[in-house]
C-alpha cells in the first residue's frame, strides 16, 4: 500500500502560450506539508518530470511534498534565459498561492534541482523577487505572491555560465551544440552581461543568507566541473549562509535520480543526509 499521493499534470501557469505543468507528490494525511519545487536537469534542452519520480515518492514517505515541474526549453534557435527562470519562479508562487487547497504549508517551501535544474533553481532562489526573474509575467494568477524560499538543494549544478560555456565549447566545437550558448542565445563575447546575470555565483549576497543551502556533487563529473560546486559553496560560506555539503568521491554526472534501491548507490548515500537537512532547515 503506497504511503503517498501523486497528482500528475497539474497546470501551474501558461507563459507565452506554453502551458506548464508539474507532478505533485504529497504524503498522506490531514495536515499541511512542507514542499520542494523539483526542477529536472537536461542541459536546458530537455526536461523529464519522471526523472525525479523516485525522489517524489521517497520524500513524500518522509513527510515532504515534491512538485516536479516543466519549464521552457532552449534550442539552437530559441533561447530560454530568463524565460526558464521565470517559469520556476511562477511555480513557487503557484504553490504558495494554492497552498491550503493543496495541503501545502505555504511558509515552508524550498527548491531542488540537478545540473541545469540546479542552475535554474538557484537563480529562482536568489532572484525570484527581482524584476528580471519575477516580473516577466504580470498577468499570472499569483504574480504578486512572494517567491522567497527557505531552502535550496543544488545537485551538481552549473553556477558560473561563462566557465560552463568554455567547457561546452571544448567538448562541442560546433556552436549550435553549445548548450550554454543556446540557453542565452548568444556567445559571451556578444553578450557578457547575460552570462553574468545567468550565473548563480554572481547572485550570492548577504541579504539572502537566511536561506539554508545543501550542495552535492561528484568528484569525477565529466560534464559539469566539480569546481563549479566548490566555488559556489565557498561563496555561500563567505556570505555567511548555512551550508551543508555532500561530496561523492568518484561519482560522475547523471547519478541523481537513478536509483534509491541500491544501498551502495550515490542517491542512497545522499538521501538520509538530505532528509536530515530538511528536518533542520525546512
Amino acid at each position: 500500500m503506497q504511503d503517498y499521493i501523486c497528482r500528475e499534470d497539474v497546470t501551474y501557469c501558461t507563459h507565452d502560450g506554453v502551458e506548464l505543468r508539474g507532478d505533485l507528490y504529497l504524503p498522506k494525511g490531514d495536515r499541511l506539508f512542507p514542499i520542494l519545487i523539483g526542477v529536472p536537469g537536461g542541459g536546458w534542452r530537455i526536461c523529464v518530470r519522471a526523472s525525479l519520480r523516485q525522489w517524489g515518492i521517497y520524500l513524500a514517505s518522509r513527510g515532504y511534498g515534491l512538485f516536479v515541474i516543466d519549464y521552457r526549453l532552449a534550442t539552437a534557435t530559441r533561447k530560454a534565459f530568463p524565460e526558464a527562470v521565470q517559469d520556476v519562479v511562477a511555480a513557487v508562487r503557484f504553490i504558495r498561492g494554492s497552498g491550503p487547497e493543496l495541503s501545502i504549508d505555504s511558509q515552508r517551501i524550498g527548491l531542488l534541482g540537478a545540473s541545469a535544474g540546479a542552475h535554474l533553481a538557484a537563480l529562482a532562489a536568489f532572484g525570484g523577487d527581482t524584476t528580471a526573474f519575477g516580473g516577466g509575467h504580470p498577468g499570472d494568477a499569483f504574480a504578486s505572491t512572494p517567491a522567497d524560499v527557505k531552502v535550496l538543494v543544488a545537485v551538481y549544478g552549473v553556477f558560473d555560465l561563462f566557465g560552463q560555456w568554455q567547457d561546452d565549447l571544448s567538448r562541442n566545437p560546433d556552436p549550435e551544440w553549445n548548450m550554454t550558448r543556446n540557453l542565452i542565445g548568444r556567445d559571451p563575447y556578444e553578450d557578457q552581461r547575460s552570462y553574468f546575470e545567468a550565473s548563480p555565483l554572481r547572485h550570492v549576497t548577504y541579504d539572502k543568507n537566511r536561506m539554508s543551502v545543501f550542495v552535492s556533487w561528484g568528484t569525477s563529473d565529466e560534464f559539469v566541473d566539480p569546481a563549479q560546486s566548490e566555488s559556489f559553496v565557498r561563496a555561500l560560506q563567505q556570505a555567511r549562509f548555512t551550508v551543508r555539503t555532500h561530496k561523492i568521491l568518484g561519482a560522475s554526472h547523471f547519478w541523481f535520480g537513478q536509483s534509491l534501491d541500491c544501498s551502495t548507490g550515490e542517491d542512497a548515500s545522499l538521501a538520509p543526509r538530505l532528509v536530515q537537512f530538511l528536518n533542520q532547515a525546512l
